[in-house]
Formats: structure tokens, C-alpha cells, sequence
């Protein structure tokens, strides 16, 4: 792949991300939930730090707590990501959850299988909107 290319590659998957945490924070909290989530700005919290990690998401109802974070095709398989998500799953008594694009189940199914780590799989159709059912 170009340079050029390349740089369009990761500008187009950084957008992605950035809507898929805006698709989900509107999803969370049409359901009830309290959302803190980093990467989008204006006035909302960032997440506080959990196992010295910060996820994308934090969604509080009650006493139900989902921590989700926000993996695209080029980020699902990077160190920093089994990282975070044992960090996650290892500090957190809520509810982990990983967001990917639907393209990207196998390979999140396959991260879950490999980490041996109970998280929850959101698959994100962002261009229209919607969140999928968990796996």
C-alpha cells in the first residue's frame, strides 16, 4: 500500500471509530444509561480510569455498569488492545464490552477465545446507526 494510501486507510478507520462511540453513546442512553465517553468532545466526562486503562465508554444505570471499548479492523489485533481489555476485565465487576464494526465478528470472537476473558461483543453498524445484539 502508498504512503498515501495508507495515511487514508487510518484517517477512514479513525473516523470509524470516532462513529461508532457516537452511535453507541446515543444507543446507551435512549436506554437510561449515564454515559461518560472519551474521543468525542463537548461537554461529557471522560471515563475514569479502570486498571490503569481508560475505555472509550463508560454506561452507568442503577447498579449496572458496562465498560465498552472501540476496536476497528486495523486496532483489534494490536498488544494494546489485549492489554486494555484484560485490564478491563480484571479491575471492573461491570459488565466489558468490546465494539466492532459487523465485518469484524470472527476476528473479535477470535480475541475473546484467545484471551480466555468474558466480554461481551457489540456489533456496530454505524453508518445507519444501529448496534446489533451482543454476542
Amino acid at each position: 500500500m502508498q504512503p498515501d494510501a495508507t495515511n487514508e486507510q487510518n484517517h477512514l478507520e479513525e473516523s470509524l471509530h470516532y462513529l461508532m462511540i457516537n452511535v453507541l453513546v446515543d444507543s446507551l442512553e435512549s436506554q437510561g444509561f449515564s454515559v461518560c465517553a472519551d474521543h468525542i468532545g463537548g461537554l461529557r466526562k471522560q471515563p475514569a480510569p479502570v486498571g490503569g486503562f481508560i475505555p472509550d465508554i463508560e454506561a452507568r444505570r442503577k447498579n449496572e455498569v458496562r465498560l465498552i471499548e472501540v476496536r476497528t479492523e486495523s486496532t483489534l489485533g494490536l498488544p494494546q488492545t489485549r492489554e486494555l481489555l484484560a485490564g478491563l476485565a480484571g479491575e471492573c465487576s461491570g459488565e466489558i464490552c468490546l465494539a466492532v464494526p459487523f465485518d469484524c465478528m470472527d476476528a473479535a470472537e477470535q480475541l475473546r477465545q484467545d484471551l480466555d476473558i468474558d466480554f461481551t461483543i457489540l456489533p456496530c453498524y454505524p453508518f445507519v446507526g444501529y448496534v446489533g445484539l451482543p454476542k
